[in-house]
């Protein structure tokens, strides 16, 4: 008895396996079209080889981490960041989900280095910051507009013409 339920059991099996067979052999060439398909997701990290997050995607991203170590943002923000082979934040594309606030921003190893800061009532600035306090500074608003340049902690003074 247990030998004939085997054998059924086997004929069984080698009958789907042979019908899995020949069913994916003739949909061989069959491709899925997901050109109308929508993915929604929270976030999406991509990794390095070395499984180091390089990208990170989503509502409510991290706070940013250097050296090791997270440290407050000062507010939660959604976008994206770019991170280095070290795992340390290099800069993003972001929303402030407070005020509204939309940034760009290229961070060095140390600081942030550049910012380009667009308000939702249209204000815009953009700063870039070098080594030993020196800074640009560019802004737009309907109060008017914002020129200043700082070197070696010195603001430099222009006369208009």
């Amino acid at each position: 008895m247990k030998n004939k339920t085997l054998g059924i059991l086997l004929v069984l099996n080698l009958l789907l396996t042979g019908y899995l067979l020949v069913n994916q052999y003739l949909n061989r060439n069959l491709e899925l079209d997901f050109s109308d398909k929508i993915i929604a997701v929270r976030g999406l990290v991509v990794t390095d080889s070395s499984g180091v997050e390089r990208v990170i995607i989503g509502a409510n991203l991290p706070d940013p981490q250097g050296h090791g170590n997270r440290f407050s943002r000062g507010g939660s923000v959604s976008g994206i960041i770019l991170y280095d082979s070290e795992g340390q934040e290099r800069g993003g594309y972001v929303t402030d989900n407070d005020y509204g606030n939309i940034f760009l921003t290229l961070d060095s190893k140390t600081s942030q280095r550049a910012l380009f800061i667009a308000e939702p009532q249209g204000a815009a600035t953009l700063q870039v910051w070098g080594n030993n306090g020196n800074k640009i500074s560019i802004g737009a608003a309907d109060e008017g507009i914002q020129f200043e340049l700082i070197e070696n902690g010195t603001k430099k003074e222009f006369n208009e013409k």
